[in-house]
């Protein structure tokens, strides 16, 4: 068969061959995107981790967020490409890519990552710890207000975390925040306190760590202190690298303080590699800035210029204004010294730009907590170009901090004032004690002496006659005193004396009133006592006496005593009347043969006239 083709035939037979070859290129690309996806999702199902794996994950990235870096980011890496995660794995999740923004110095990343955290229906232990990273985070940025509200809240949850990691770490980031706003020793008391606690070996380091920078800051740190070696041993046995070369750092700033900058080149080159490792852009800006000052005080413009770049480049963004201050004023006198003026003057206007931004968060530190505050050389210069409105203001702040001074010396006059006051009082008060033990008690055995006693003994008679109370009197002397004196001398006659006194407060009751009235004699009043409870007493009295070993005067002799008794119904309310009525029942116990007690008795005439003529003393 002979087909007789025309022209118009051969363009339908070339337009269906085109039609059929772009039907079959479709097809197979069809069918080779069904075998990608197909790989795709056997590779995603043979990627994808159980809970359990996750959250184990999770954990691993939380425990190596601060020392390891590199397997932090590997793990959140690897996490977030999970198809499928819990709620609260996610919680955690986006907390620590929250966090990996914060290392990152990405602050202005972070802060709104973790704020969005706080808005959902998180743990109180997630949301103890977004508060305090974002502590740190206004501690950075220099926002005090907001840092002094996460503060805040956190104290709130304090009581629910009383101790353990989270409680540290919270509290570390406070005292972070008191080293960054200048409250050093707040700091320090803080430190104090966290101190007390049983720390983590990364915690114990940061504690060290911080409590050296609040010393660096109050300048009571030297380069050749012993601590230095310590502190970063005990970091480095933590793992904690960053905090040990931070530690390093402030060694550094103390080499540069006294002019030694080759010290601290040398110190710095060993530990280069170790800190860009660590990828913390605020370590890195950090090691770069004192590079740069040092090699500027080496008069090596080159590796100045070099290193100070350098920490602009570790510090995006200028995330830490007091480096980038640095490191822009720097460059600035670089720039001078090398007669740039161009250059001198663009670098110039950056550091007056940031240093505007990190006086703006003195100000608001100020308003925070009252802070002094210090001035800059822009500002010096604002300052001559103020009108008259301004220096009437800075005649008026003027004279607010003479104020200030003015009442600072009142204080401190009246402190000292206050102080002398109680010196005198307490010396007045103490000499007033002695008086008043002299005038009133014996010197030798503590007990009432004679004039003290009447008072007292009078004040008692009044209170018994008035409420018709039974009161006795007990009179008593040391039998052959005077023989103890003149055989055995007068201190063994002084150790007799306190040892009856002892022994009679032993067994004497509260309310007694206790004298010694004379060289050997004594007397005791009972208010409130009748005349066979005296009695009683007395013979008690009599005993306890004859008990005393003597052997310990280092003599050995009989100690006893002759008691007389009497009381109100058979002497009347006189104090003297009693005392003599009782005096004279002692007599008549000694005239018995001493050491015995008797009871008064009125005598007739020739008695009385007899006891006159045969008493004899001792």
């Amino acid at each position: 068969m002979i087909f007789n083709i025309t022209k118009k035939n051969l363009y339908y037979v070339l337009g269906y061959t085109v039609l059929l070859f772009c039907l079959l290129l479709v097809i197979s690309e069809n069918v080779q995107a069904v075998e990608v996806k197909r790989q795709e999702q056997k590779k995603l199902i043979k990627n994808t981790l159980s809970d359990k794996k996750i959250s184990e994950k999770l954990q691993l990235a939380e425990d190596n967020k601060r020392s390891h870096y590199i397997i932090f980011k590997k793990l959140i890496s690897e996490i977030n490409q999970q198809p499928y995660i819990k709620k609260t794995q996610q919680h955690s999740l986006d907390f620590l890519n929250a966090y990996d923004l914060l290392y990152r110095g990405q602050y202005d990343k972070a802060k709104p990552m973790f704020e969005a955290l706080l808005q959902r229906n998180i743990s109180n232990l997630m949301q103890f710890k977004t508060n305090y990273l974002l502590i740190y985070i206004a501690t950075v940025t220099q926002n005090w207000r907001d840092g002094l509200q996460y503060i805040a809240s956190n104290t709130k949850l304090l009581t629910r975390f009383p101790n353990g990691e989270p409680y540290q770490n919270n509290m570390l980031a406070t005292i972070i925040f008191y080293n960054q706003i200048g409250q050093y020793q707040l700091a320090l008391s803080y430190i104090d306190n966290l101190s007390k606690q049983e720390l983590s070996a990364k915690n114990s380091c940061a504690l060290l760590q911080l409590s050296l920078e609040a010393q660096f800051n109050l300048k009571k740190l030297k380069h050749t202190d012993s601590i230095f070696p310590q502190a970063i041993n005990k970091c480095i046995n933590a793992d904690f690298i960053i905090a040990a070369n931070f530690i390093r750092f402030y060694k550094a700033k103390l080499y540069l303080q006294v002019e030694s900058p080759e010290k601290a080149v040398t110190l710095l080159s060993s530990l280069k590699e170790e800190v860009i490792n660590t990828h913390y852009p605020m370590l890195i800006a950090d090691m770069s800035n004192i590079f740069a000052e040092a090699y500027w005080q080496m008069s090596d413009i080159y590796n100045a210029r070099k290193y100070a770049t350098e920490s602009l480049e570790s510090n995006p963004n200028n995330a830490n204004l007091i480096q980038a201050v640095d490191s822009y004023f720097l460059l600035y006198q670089i720039a001078k010294k090398q007669h740039d003026l161009a250059l001198a003057l663009e670098y110039f206007e950056k550091y007056s730009d940031i240093e505007k931004s990190s006086l703006e968060g003195e100000e608001t530190k100020k308003l925070a907590l009252q802070l002094a505050k210090h001035k800059n050389v822009e500002q010096e210069s604002q300052i001559k170009l103020l009108n008259e409105k301004n220096n009437v203001l800075a005649a008026k702040q003027s004279l607010a901090e003479t104020e200030v001074a003015n009442r600072k010396l009142i204080i401190v006059a009246l402190t000292l004032i206050i102080i002398a006051l109680a010196t005198l009082a307490t010396r007045l008060c103490r000499d007033h004690k002695r008086v008043k033990e002299l005038a009133e008690f014996d010197p030798l055995t503590g007990i009432f002496n004679r004039g003290h006693f009447t008072q007292v003994a009078h004040s008692a008679l009044k209170y018994c006659q008035n409420s018709q109370q039974d009161l006795c009197v007990i009179m008593f002397d040391l039998d052959y005193f005077k023989r103890v004196n003149d055989s055995f001398g007068h201190a063994c006659g002084d150790w007799a004396l306190k040892e009856t006194t002892k022994a009679c407060e032993s067994i004497g009751r509260k309310n007694d009133i206790f004298a010694r009235i004379g060289g050997e004699e004594f007397c005791i009043v009972l208010p409130s006592c009748n005349i066979e409870t005296a009695m009683s007493r007395a013979e008690d009295y009599r005993a306890i006496i004859e008990a005393i070993v003597t052997k310990a005067s280092g003599y050995d002799f009989t100690l006893t005593a002759s008691f007389g008794v009497t009381d109100v119904k058979r002497s009347g309310y006189e104090l003297d009347q009693l005392l003599a009525d009782a005096d004279f029942a002692a007599y008549a116990s000694k005239d018995d043969g001493r050491n015995r007690v008797s009871m008064f008795q009125a005598a007739s005439d020739n008695e009385t006239e007899k006891l006159d003529a045969s008493w004899e003393y001792n």
